[in-house]
């Protein structure tokens, strides 16, 4: 994300991403709190088409984890989180949110491979959890809305 990108006239559907979009993700990218990333429009490069965030996740406590996922793993594991990810309604239906997505999980991986880390966590919302598993991420057995894929299991040339 760069100030040529207008943040203005996205708008989603969803006045929570809306807003966060607007006027915070350049904050949060300033303070690397967390940091935003856009697929502009082919044609208009300021228009944004949708976005994704990445931040670092807290540990998550190996029990948490579905059993076929946990073997042999340390007792709590690094990971990153897809904050947010979102597509602006003009966009919606043409695949956007595909490529957001396949771009995040590249971005994920490649990052792990320098600072380590076991997975990238997602924390759907209603409705939005088939999305990700059908891009191999699983649910959590204590909360089927918040769902991972372990790096291991994104391919090398997700995007």
């Amino acid at each position: 994300m760069s100030t040529v990108h207008d943040r203005e006239t996205f708008d989603c559907g969803n006045e929570a991403l809306n807003s966060f979009f607007k006027n915070v993700a350049g904050q949060h990218d300033s303070k690397s709190v967390s940091k935003t990333f856009v697929i502009a429009d082919d044609e208009d490069r300021a228009r944004v088409a949708g976005f994704y965030t990445l931040a670092m996740r807290k540990l998550t406590p190996k029990e948490q984890l579905p059993p076929e996922i946990a073997k042999r793993l340390p007792a709590s594991l690094p990971g990153i989180t897809l904050a947010r990810l979102a597509v602006d309604k003009n966009y919606q239906r043409r695949g956007v949110g595909e490529d957001l997505l396949l771009s995040a999980m590249s971005r994920a991986k490649k990052v792990s491979h320098e600072i380590g880390g076991f997975a990238l966590f997602v924390d759907a919302k209603d409705g939005v959890a088939e999305f990700y598993k059908n891009y191999g991420f699983t649910p959590l057995p204590s909360n089927p809305l918040i769902l991972l894929i372990p790096f291991k299991n994104i391919p090398d040339d997700a995007d």
